[in-house]
Parts: structure tokens; sequence; C-alpha cells
């Protein structure tokens, strides 16, 4: 979803019902845009950026951009989302 060339991603993530979304990263295997480095990029020496959960943000804006949506309303939807479907999540330590 952050990579401008996913369309289609990206038309869902603006289609679909916001109580149908939750967030994740695809930690550590597929990088958000900004940490991806190309091909030719890794052949000069670029380290490719490892993905990880604090990227959570940065990709929570970019769907809030897409939907047009405050940060703090999606944020507030997609945890309340995550915790519906995966209950023992909501009484997990922070």
């Amino acid at each position: 979803m952050t990579y401008e060339r996913s369309l289609q991603l990206r038309r869902l993530a603006c289609e679909l019902p916001l109580s149908a979304l939750v967030l994740e990263t695809d930690a550590p295997d597929i990088p958000p845009q900004w940490l991806y480095q190309t091909a030719e990029q890794r052949a000069l020496g670029a380290a490719q950026g490892r993905n990880s959960s604090a990227e959570l943000p940065r990709i929570a804006q970019v769907l809030a951009e897409l939907r047009g949506v405050s940060l703090a309303d999606l944020a507030a939807a997609t945890s309340a989302n995550a915790c519906r479907v995966l209950p023992k999540l909501a009484n997990a330590p922070l």
C-alpha cells in the first residue's frame, strides 16, 4: 500500500469498509516504499531497510491520507478492529 504503483492494493485500501481494516507491517520481509532499495542500489552497496513494527505509524499515515481521514480516527478504528478479531490483544501489555 505504501508503493504508489500498487494500484489494486491502494484502491482496496480506499474502498473496503473501515470496519474491515487492520494494520500490519509485513515485517521483516517486505519493506515499505521509504525503506526499499532497488537491485541497482543494493548492488552499489546500499543496505536494504528492514521493516519493523516501528514503521506502523507511517504506514497508518499513508492509509489515512489515501482514505482522506484523520490519523487519529484511522488509528482508533483499526485498533478497535484488531481487538475485535483478536480479543486477547485488548489485554496485552503495551
